[in-house]
């Protein structure tokens, strides 16, 4: 009780004459003495549960260690050779603050952040016959305007319209059809609620009831979320000149669309099997209760009455800043995003907050962010310029001890699929590549039509714009108009852009998905789990074929250098942001005299676990 009052006015005192979301919108909103502080808070909490349990903090990791670390963390892959000496020959005392300020302010950062969402809500280029690409637009311009995550949150489940018009109705497109499954996926993204047994009967190991979960979804009883089948329009209007597959293309986004109606129509199923409601009868909606003393928060006071109003309603609960999860479960997933491991384990079920060996520091991460106004960048900044984040790693504990974790440094962990990718076209690419941007959006909002006016003249009209346009043949390739940035390479089959500028999710045989990149049918479900493919792709893929090339980055960077000991570090810094260590270059040294190139050297590198691994 004592530590939870002294960190009550530690935030106090930190955030004192701090103008939240009363200044314009600026590119950092705090100064460093405001992010110093509430780091150091952070740090007093984690110093005071580590003194309890007998235990002390880790070391200060190298700025080798941190600045390969940050770059990973925060922008999602590693610098080059001559960013990480930037750094490291530097001589300000602040440096790791200013570049975290850089990083957060960066490119990288929106390509970064794009990724971890994009993961989280499942997101997809091509469902059946709707294209996504606005809806992804839509979500990088949040990410690069840096729009607060309640705000965001809010307008995903409020929007009303078509794929082709209204961007974020992309969210609820997710699963047509499904409302029961779109309602459990929503509370655990950004409630962290454990319900998805709840859809068919009370859950046998959470407080959640099946009334419970269906009051919640009659919230969303008056939304109608409709794919139409475009097919149909198809087979009536294809003649000699325009065929169906160009007539699906135009309609598709069109007929996919989000829409209120007058009339709350949910009701409880057929083989509802408890006392407490009849199966048939109408469902009357109800924001559940973690305990009692929810009902004051200002979060409950909402209309559940009038038809039109309830999605809304359900959105202004879900996303308050007293809703009792919400702003814990993103802090909770962020602080996991830097550290390895969140602060409650796992990040989908928060239903009992006591589960944490750790109380007093997820409550301080919720605060933050709600006093940061879910500004994600800010409490980013936050995070890593903890002591604890710029500390030396520990390994991964066992599986049975994760939830017992106290955060003396971060865990270490295998890079993602998308950073294993993105790092790999820095050594091939150089850091340029975080300006390839691409932008399909125009593929879906050209031929956006009016939602009155879905006529079969209009449809015709737009069928033969696209074919006139070139569009109806090989729509998967990439054209000038899909470019929002420089333009990408290519080279041994592969697109040379990072990986939320390609396919979401690409195909199988890529290098994304064979490292682990989530197949986005479940939220939070990319792997960092080794295999065997993965080995083969890294010693003998076409990927190797890149890294390996006299014409990549890393090998011709390496090739400049005058002798042989500079440019074997020359490798090493471009791999690892670290010189070699005398017994690696004594090893490298007799191997170059037995023949051994700079190609060989990087394929080595290239399959260390060393490059895989954030430290």
């Amino acid at each position: 009780m004592i530590l939870k009052k002294i960190c009550a006015a530690i935030l106090i005192a930190l955030f004192a004459g701090a103008s939240f979301g009363q200044q314009p919108v600026k590119p950092l909103r705090f100064n460093g003495t405001q992010i110093g502080n509430a780091a150091a808070a952070v740090d007093r909490v984690i110093a005071a549960r580590l003194a309890q349990a007998g235990r002390k903090a880790n070391t200060r990791a190298s700025d080798e260690i941190f600045v390969r670390r940050v770059y990973l963390d925060a922008i999602g892959r590693i610098p080059s050779a001559e960013e990480a000496a930037a750094f490291i020959e530097s001589k300000a005392p602040d440096k790791r603050a200013q570049l975290i300020d850089q990083l957060l302010l960066s490119d990288g950062y929106r390509s970064h952040l794009f990724n971890w969402l994009a993961d989280m809500i499942r997101h997809k280029s091509n469902i059946k016959r709707s294209q996504f690409h606005y809806y992804e637009r839509w979500m990088k311009d949040q990410i690069a305007a840096n729009r607060p995550w309640d705000e965001l949150v809010y307008e995903l489940l409020t929007a009303e319209g078509s794929l082709a018009a209204t961007a974020q109705a992309g969210y609820l497109m997710r699963d047509p059809g499904m409302p029961l499954d779109s309602l459990s996926n929503t509370l655990t993204i950004f409630l962290g609620a454990n319900v998805s047994c709840a859809q068919c009967h009370d859950h046998p190991f959470a407080e959640w009831t099946q009334k419970e979960f269906y009051q919640m979804a009659a919230f969303f009883g008056a939304t109608d979320v409709s794919d139409r089948d475009p097919r149909k329009v198809g087979n009536k209007l294809k003649d000699g000149q325009i065929s169906k597959q160009d007539i699906i293309a135009v309609i598709a986004p069109n007929l996919a669309r989000v829409e209120t109606i007058d009339e709350q129509k949910l009701v409880f199923p057929e083989d509802y099997a408890y006392s407490d409601a009849k199966p048939g009868t109408k469902v009357k909606p109800e924001l559940v209760l973690w305990e009692r003393a929810d009902l004051q928060r200002k979060a409950y006071n909402v209309d559940k009455k009038k038809p039109e109003g309830l999605r809304n309603s359900f959105a202004f609960w879900l996303t308050h800043p007293e809703n009792p999860r919400f702003a814990t479960a993103v802090a909770n997933r962020l602080w996991k995003r830097a550290f390895g491991l969140a602060a409650i384990e796992p990040i989908e079920d928060l239903d009992d907050l006591s589960r944490t060996p750790n109380p007093v520091l997820i409550k301080l991460l919720t605060t933050i962010m709600v006093k940061a106004d879910f500004d994600l960048r800010e409490y980013q900044r936050v995070v890593f310029n903890t002591k604890a984040y710029q500390a030396e790693a520990n390994v991964m504990p066992p599986q049975q001890d994760i939830e017992k974790y106290l955060f003396p440094g971060p865990v270490l962990r295998r890079m993602t699929a998308e950073q294993a990718w993105d790092s790999t076209l820095v050594l091939v690419e150089g850091p340029e590549v975080d300006r390839y941007l691409l932008d399909r959006s125009k593929r879906v909002t050209q031929y956006r039509l009016p939602a009155d006016s879905l006529d079969d003249e209009v449809v015709f009209a737009a069928a033969q714009k696209m074919k006139a346009h070139g569009k109806s043949k090989n729509r998967n390739r990439l054209t000038a108009v899909d470019y929002a940035g420089d333009a990408p390479n290519s080279s041994e089959g592969y697109t040379l852009a990072r990986a939320s500028e390609l396919r979401q999710p690409e195909q199988e045989s890529h290098f994304l998905r064979v490292f682990g990149q989530s197949s986005r049918d479940l939220a939070d479900d990319g792997s960092r789990e080794g295999n065997i493919p993965q080995t083969l792709v890294l010693m003998n893929g076409d990927i190797q074929k890149l890294i390996s090339s006299t014409k990549a980055r890393v090998i011709r960077e390496a090739s400049a250098q005058r002798t042989d000991k500079s440019q074997v570090a020359s490798l090493y810094e471009s791999f690892f942001s670290r010189p070699p260590t005398r017994t690696e270059s004594a090893r490298i040294e007799q191997a170059m005299k037995d023949g051994m190139n700079l190609s060989d050297l990087a394929w080595v590198l290239f399959n260390t676990p060393e490059f895989l691994f954030v430290q």
